[in-house]
């Protein structure tokens, strides 16, 4: 059933089970595709998030100079090589691809080798959408459990439509475009809009400054990646992640007013939100 509005109620039914006997198997292996050497806190960030919604395994394929960065702050992530299988990548139960990679010529390459793979949920943000923006009829390559998540910019790139366009008539393009494509989108901004390929639309209830600042798109990615790894569904785990990135910034609000925060100031906050839905 299409839903307006994300409320806490529908929210909350949808929050998957932690059974007390449980152990990290049983809440899913999220591989997330991320960081080069300009953007290593993008990948910091989506692995994070990933955990502190509750992920059980978190593993992070990117260059040896982010492997580095990303240990020394995140000892809980395991790490994959480029050079690797891409068999492996169907052990995983979700996999982000995107944050932070930059557009080089080999990741370009090694991107259109990735999606020829018979892939889990994938959920492709930043490059990752940039690169795919050069890529010709690229829809055809993306499996129908795809999440795009990009915001206005990298939405305009993947259209063709300016931003100005865009930004008037969010609801009614993403679903065009939705449908097209086959994917779920996630169009971020004030109020972020999550639709489905058969048409369902949802509205973030959220409007806050303090999310217009660099990396919070990043932590949304690992929410939504963690969620999917958990076993929900592409929609639902897309509706979730929204709702309780919007939540953990609104308590942070109350801290900071409406300017000063930093994504990583989000981290901490999500699995607070996460116990006030219950």
């Amino acid at each position: 059933m299409s839903l307006s509005k994300l409320t806490k109620e529908w929210i909350a039914k949808k929050l998957p089970k932690r059974p007390q006997d449980a152990n990290k198997g049983t809440f899913g292996r999220v591989l997330v595709i991320a960081g080069s050497e300009n953007y290593p806190g993008a990948a910091y960030l989506t692995c994070a998030a990933a955990y502190r919604v509750g992920a059980g395994l978190v593993t992070l394929m990117t260059t040896n100079d982010v492997k580095v960065i990303v240990s020394r702050k995140l000892p809980e992530v395991t790490f994959l090589t480029f050079s690797g299988s891409l068999e492996k990548i169907k052990e995983y139960d979700a996999i982000v691809l995107g944050p932070g990679l930059g557009q080089k010529e080999e990741m370009k390459k090694f991107i259109k080798e990735l999606l020829k793979e018979k892939l889990p949920k994938l959920i492709i943000d930043g490059d990752g959408l940039n690169i795919l923006s050069g890529m010709g009829k690229w829809w055809d390559r993306v499996n129908n459990e795809t999440i795009l998540a990009p915001h206005p910019g990298e939405f305009s790139r993947l259209t063709g439509l300016t931003i100005n366009k865009i930004q008037s008539d969010r609801e009614n393009i993403a679903k065009k475009f939705a449908k097209k494509w086959e994917t779920r989108i996630v169009l971020k901004g004030a109020n972020t809009i999550i639709v489905s390929p058969a048409g369902e639309v949802v509205i973030s209830p959220f409007a806050n400054p303090l999310l217009a600042t660099a990396g919070t798109g990043d932590v949304l990615t690992g929410i939504i990646g963690g969620f999917l790894a958990q076993g929900l569904e592409p929609f639902d785990g897309s509706c979730l992640a929204v709702y309780i990135h919007g939540l953990a910034a609104e308590m942070l609000k109350k801290k900071f007013g409406d300017r000063g925060m930093l994504a990583s100031d989000l981290l901490s906050m999500i699995p607070i939100a996460i116990r006030d839905l219950v």
